[in-house]
């Protein structure tokens, strides 16, 4: 089982308490709005590094078996990490060098369907409701479904603070 049951908010996994070698990182933001980047802890609880904004990058130094999950801050959308849900840090060929990692992290493809969804949580609850009156019953319950796990997001975000790692950085030109 890899964990990553697409009806959780966070993939059930864990980093492994084996330390291997350490490996070092470079998150990037290639999305068009803030990303939260999250560790999985031994625990399996989100650990949240840093919110990118677009352009900007994070460096971590890591170790093989710890997972890595993106969200979008606004609303806990899952994203995309080198075209994975899940980030899983590989060490380099390079023993005696030091080599840094990319993982892109970008928004994955989305329905016509997903992309209105996720558009009305941009309303107030008010607003929500009365626009909900005008859509088919199974639209209503996708809507009302994304706004649960909006909710589940801002709380996990508030329960688990932010871990200081470097400050994030803007990506060169």
């Amino acid at each position: 089982m890899d964990g990553n049951d697409s009806t959780r908010l966070f993939p059930d996994l864990g980093a492994s308490p084996l330390l291997s070698q350490e490996i070092r990182v470079r998150f990037v933001n290639r999305c068009c709005f803030p990303i939260d980047v999250f560790w999985l802890s031994q625990e399996r609880e989100p650990t949240k590094y840093a919110t990118l904004k677009e352009k900007q990058y994070l460096d971590v130094r890591t170790y093989k078996n710890h997972p890595w999950v993106a969200r979008r801050a606004v609303d806990g959308c899952k994203l995309q990490m080198n075209t994975n849900p899940i980030y899983w840090p590989e060490p380099t060929a390079h023993a005696n060098l030091i080599v840094r990692s990319y993982c892109n992290i970008t928004l994955k493809i989305q329905s016509l369907r997903e992309i209105a969804c996720h558009t009305l949580l941009h309303e107030t609850p008010s607003e929500i409701k009365e626009q909900l009156l005008n859509l088919p019953r199974e639209l209503q319950d996708e809507v009302n479904k994304a706004i649960d796990t909006k909710k589940e997001y801002c709380e996990v975000v508030c329960r688990f603070p932010t871990v200081r790692a470097n400050p994030p950085r803007e990506e060169p030109v």
